[in-house]
């Protein structure tokens, strides 16, 4: 069992309404707008989740991909918003969310998966922030697929693994990414990417034009924020921790 000192309490105010959440994409919020941090907790086969306690105190929604709703059970954390094809989640364990409040949302849908359909309903619920814990390991095929699911986030969204921190950049999501300096970064492109700018590294881009390859490999940042941003295409950024 993780210490409680590890929970979100569940007497938010979010939990369990339907208040409406108007959130500004790539902006901090106006005045009389709130920000919605949701955090998305995957199904790797993590038995402790207390590294990750920051951020289980900081999320306003908790959404559970199937089967992590066990572990969140184990941990003592309190979770909003079960979310999968439930095909690895236990009769007991929903029995325990049904009985806990907690909002199931089954899709049996087979052309994504659990963390997409996660990733689609926090956009539903005008999230602001994503971030998403516990997808390390596993078959390497389904760690790739969660790295393309980022790119359907509507807002910035972050990837915390072991080694790194995974966001994707758009041309409808740039990004100014706080960064230490002489921190280890790459860049890659998701297919033919156009006018990739890259400012804070130290090796810099203007208006590239970019192919899927290792050439973003090993950057190092320079200023203590990276500016990315591109016309067209998408790209992965991997921060080191």
């Amino acid at each position: 069992m993780v210490e409680n000192h590890c929970r979100r309490m569940p007497d938010d105010p979010l939990r369990g309404s339907n208040h409406q959440i108007l959130g500004i994409i790539d902006k901090p919020p106006l005045p009389g707008h709130t920000m919605l941090r949701v955090l998305i907790i995957g199904n790797a086969p993590t038995k402790n989740l207390s590294q990750w306690s920051h951020l289980i105190k900081d999320s306003d929604i908790i959404i559970a991909c199937d089967g992590a709703l066990e572990t969140c059970r184990n941990s003592d954390i309190s979770v909003d918003i079960v979310i999968g094809d439930m095909d690895s989640i236990t009769n007991e364990a929903l029995d325990y969310a049904k009985s806990a409040g907690v909002k199931i949302v089954k899709l049996a849908d087979q052309n994504s998966n659990d963390l997409s359909k996660a990733i689609k309903h926090a956009n539903s619920l005008a999230a602001t922030d994503i971030t998403i814990v516990n997808v390390d390991g596993g078959r390497s095929d389904h760690q790739f697929a969660n790295y393309l699911s980022l790119i359907e986030a509507e807002s910035t969204a972050r990837l915390m693994l072991n080694d790194c921190i995974v966001t994707a950049v758009s041309n409808n999501k740039p990004l100014k990414y706080s960064i230490e300096k002489n921190t280890e970064f790459s860049l890659f492109s998701l297919g033919a990417c156009n006018g990739v700018n890259l400012i804070g590294g130290k090796w810099q881009l203007e208006n590239a034009e970019l192919e899927p390859s290792s050439m973003g490999l090993h950057n190092i940042a320079i200023a203590d924020k990276l500016s990315i941003s591109c016309v067209s295409g998408h790209l992965l950024l991997f921060v080191s921790n």
